[in-house]
């Protein structure tokens, strides 16, 4: 790790603005955009997917499919990317900057390189599609107990009692939040298997369609009547349509049958060309979704998928 990064000169750049994807947000792009706040703490992050606005801002993560640290792109999505570690977990969003500008945060590459271990290399585990297990036991997934924990003053902090009690005070008020996004996942989670219920089983049982985003692999995995099911096609919140594979088993990286190789990290006229019709999005490099501009597109993908 770099003591004075590219990066971390890019965003001392005056109106230096970062860049990542709108829509849906996930762990990798959040813990990047909290790692260059602690750089920079006024810097404005943009959520977009608009090309020309990635060109303009200094620094692009999580978006963009080019992994260039000279020009100040992070992207994990294009099908070239090999960054890996030494034990093979592939570096996300989140690594690529933790990478820069880790030992800048923390003082020394040794302090960097345990945090890469107990927070950075879990999350990119899991947006990677990287099971972790005992061929990686220094890597583990950081507990809620271990985040909870965390509030509680170091040995080299202030340890008074006015000073644990205004720790545990912050963590109360970030542990209520996560409680308050728990109990709504959960009602959210049975609200939704009626949607899934009321969605539209073509091709044999193989492809469901929903007219909602709603989450549906608890509601089919383990039920007799998805048991044939590979694909599930559903708008986003961006008004394209997806295309979703059916994992294997309740949390597995496994599909019980991928998208087309063919398609694995193409995107717009070059997936056109591919499938052989307009309109399509893209194809994540790990060929578990796809998207279309359009329902008929999606469908259209998605019977494709099942002949190929």
């Amino acid at each position: 790790m770099n003591t004075l990064s590219n990066l971390h000169a890019r965003l001392q750049l005056s109106g230096a603005v970062a860049a990542t994807h709108s829509g849906s947000f996930h762990a990798d792009d959040v813990l990047a955009a909290a790692a260059l706040r602690l750089i920079c703490p006024a810097l404005p992050i943009l959520r977009t997917r608009d090309p020309e606005q990635m060109a303009a801002a200094a620094v692009v993560f999580d978006v963009g499919r080019v992994f260039d640290p000279a020009a100040g792109r992070f992207d994990h999505h294009q099908l070239e990317y090999q960054e890996a570690r030494e034990n093979g977990i592939p570096y996300s969003s989140f690594g690529l900057i933790w990478r820069e500008l880790g030992t800048v945060l923390c003082g020394s590459d040794a302090a960097a390189s345990r945090v890469d271990r107990w927070l950075v290399q879990g999350v990119d585990a899991v947006d990677c599609g990287v099971t972790l297990g005992k061929e990686i036991p220094a890597v583990t997934v950081m507990s809620i107990s271990s985040a909870i924990g965390s509030f509680n003053p170091g040995w080299q902090d202030d340890t008074s009692p006015e000073a644990r009690n205004e720790a545990f005070e912050r963590a109360v008020t970030w542990a209520q939040a996560i409680l308050q996004n728990t109990i709504r996942d959960a009602k959210g989670l049975e609200a939704a298997r009626a949607v899934v219920a009321q969605g539209a089983l073509l091709e044999g049982g193989k492809l469901l369609v929903l007219e909602r985003d709603v989450p549906w692999k608890e509601a089919v995995l383990g039920s007799p009547e998805y048991e044939r099911l590979l694909y599930v096609v559903s708008p986003d919140t961006q008004a394209k349509w997806h295309v979703n594979t059916v994992p294997d088993a309740p949390g597995s990286f496994g599909n019980r049958k991928s998208l087309p190789a063919a398609w694995a990290g193409l995107e717009g006229e070059e997936l056109d060309a591919v499938v052989g019709f307009a309109g399509c999005v893209f194809c994540h490099r790990g060929r578990f979704v796809a998207g279309h501009r359009t329902k008929d597109g999606a469908l259209e993908m998605a019977r494709l998928a099942l002949q190929d």
